[in-house]
C-alpha cells in the first residue's frame, strides 16, 4: 500500500493494508518517544547523585515509568563537560534502537526498548573505574527503589483520579508528556514491569572516551557490571560467554568476574542475550495479549487507533493487540510505513548533527564553563 506520508490511506482499504497503516503509526510514535527520552535535553534523565533524597524527591511518574520494560539500564557519566554530548547520544541512541529493533516484529507497547539512558550529574571528581562502579551501584538501586515506590503510590489511587491527591511516596509531578488522562495511566502502572534484569546488570560509559566524532560506536569501551542484585533472574549472571571479549577484569566476586571492559558491542549483545533467555523462561514482559486488551499501549495512540482503521474501511471485525502480530511480512517483505519514515527522519537527524558538529567544532566550548546553575550536563529549566 502506497500513501503520502502523515495522510491516511483512502478508503476502503484490505485489513491487510489498514494493519500495516496502524503499525507503522505505532512504530513511528515508539521511534519518536524513545528517542526523545535518550537524546532530548527536556526529557532525558539527569538524576542527582550527590543527594539520592533530592534525586528521589524530582522523580517524575514518567521518569518511573520510563525505567520499566527495559532490558538494561545505561549509564553516561563524566567529570567534566565537553563538546560532546549532543553528537553522542545521538549516534548512541541510533545505534541501540537498530540493534534491538526488529521491523513489524518487535514488541513496541509500554515503550519497550533494550536500555533506558541516563546522564547523571557531572562527578564529583575524576573517579577511576572501581570506585565509579561503587558510585553507580547504589544510585542505580536508589532509581530502581524510587521509581518502584512511586509506581506502587499511583497504583493506590482510585477514582475520581483528578480530585485525589498524589499519596506522600508517589511521584511530586506526572512528567513532561502527559500521554492520555490519569485513570488510564493510573491502569497501564499494571503493565509498567521494572524487570529483574534491569535492577542486575548495567552498562556504564565515561564520556570523555568518546572525543572523535569518527569513532566507531561499537568499539566504545565501557563497563559491563553485575550488581549483585539477581532476585527474579531466571539464573545467576555469568561472563563466562564473553570470557575472549573481556579487554579487563576490573572487579571480582567469589573468583567470578562481577566488573569488567568491554566494547560497547559485547556489552549490548550480551544485555540482549540475557534478555532473549529470560524471555524464554517467563515469556515477554509485560504479557503481550494481556497488555494490549481493549488497545492499549502505554502511550503510543491507545485505543484511538481503532478510528483511525474504521475511517478507511475496517469492519465489525474486533481489532485485537499486540501490533507485532498486525503486518504479513510476505506482503510486506520490505520495512515501509510511518515508522520507517520517522526512523530515517532520526538518522538524518544524526547526520545534520554530525556534520554541524564537524564544520563548529573548532569554536565549540562546553557551555556554561562553571556550575553556578548546577552540575548537570544541560541546564534547561
Amino acid at each position: 500500500m502506497a500513501y503520502e506520508f502523515r495522510k491516511s490511506p483512502e478508503a476502503p482499504q484490505p485489513p491487510h493494508a489498514i494493519l500495516h497503516y496502524l503499525r507503522g503509526l505505532q512504530e513511528g510514535k515508539h521511534r519518536y518517544l524513545i528517542h526523545g527520552r535518550s537524546t532530548d535535553p527536556r526529557w532525558i534523565y539527569q538524576p542527582n547523585i550527590s543527594d539520592l533524597a533530592y534525586m528521589a524527591a524530582e522523580m517524575t511518574l514518567q521518569e518511573a515509568n520510563d525505567c520499566c520494560n527495559k532490558a538494561a539500564p545505561l549509564y553516561i557519566f563524566s567529570a567534566k563537560r565537553t563538546i560532546y554530548p549532543s553528537l553522542f547520544v545521538q549516534v548512541l541512541h541510533n545505534y541501540l534502537y537498530h540493534k534491538w529493533f526488529i521491523p513489524y516484529k518487535s514488541e513496541i507497547e509500554y515503550l519497550q526498548f533494550v536500555t533506558k539512558t541516563f546522564l547523571p550529574e557531572l562527578l564529583p571528581d575524576d573517579l577511576q573505574p572501581g570506585p565509579l562502579v561503587d558510585l553507580a551501584i547504589p544510585v542505580h538501586a536508589a532509581i530502581c527503589a524510587r521509581a518502584q515506590e512511586a509506581r506502587d503510590a499511583v497504583k493506590e489511587l482510585e477514582p475520581p483520579y483528578p480530585l485525589q491527591p498524589i499519596p506522600p511516596k508517589g511521584p511530586k509531578k506526572w512528567g513532561h508528556y502527559k500521554y492520555a488522562c490519569i485513570d488510564q495511566i493510573v491502569r497501564d502502572q499494571e503493565f509498567f514491569l521494572l524487570r529483574p534484569l534491569f535492577r542486575a546488570i548495567m552498562i556504564i560509559i565515561r564520556l570523555e572516551e568518546y572525543n572523535d566524532e569518527n569513532l566507531d560506536i561499537r568499539q566504545l569501551p565501557v563497563l559491563l557490571v553485575r550488581t549483585g542484585i539477581e532476585e527474579g533472574l531466571s539464573a545467576p549472571i555469568s561472563f563466562e560467554p564473553i570470557a575472549h571479549k573481556i579487554e579487563n577484569v576490573i572487579q571480582r566476586t567469589n573468583s567470578s568476574e562481577a566488573v569488567v571492559q568491554v566494547t560497547l558491542e559485547t556489552a549490548v549483545d550480551f544485555v540482549l542475550s540475557m534478555d532473549k533467555r529470560e524471555i524464554a523462561a517467563f515469556g515477554h514482559q509485560p504479557d503481550p495479549i494481556l497488555s494490549t486488551r481493549n488497545l492499549g499501549d502505554g502511550g503510543l495512540y491507545g485505543p484511538s487507533i481503532l478510528t483511525r482503521a474504521q475511517k478507511i474501511g475496517w469492519g465489525d471485525e474486533e481489532l485485537r493487540g499486540p501490533s507485532s502480530k498486525w503486518v504479513d511480512a510476505e506482503k510486506y517483505p520490505e520495512w515501509s510505513g510511518r515508522g520507517a519514515h520517522e526512523d530515517d527522519l532520526i538518522r538524518r537527524m544524526e547526520d545534520n548533527v554530525r556534520e554541524d558538529f564537524r564544520m563548529s567544532k573548532e569554536f565549540l566550548r562546553p557551555q556554561p564553563e562553571d556550575n553556578s546553575r548546577g552540575k548537570k550536563h544541560w541546564n534547561i529549566y
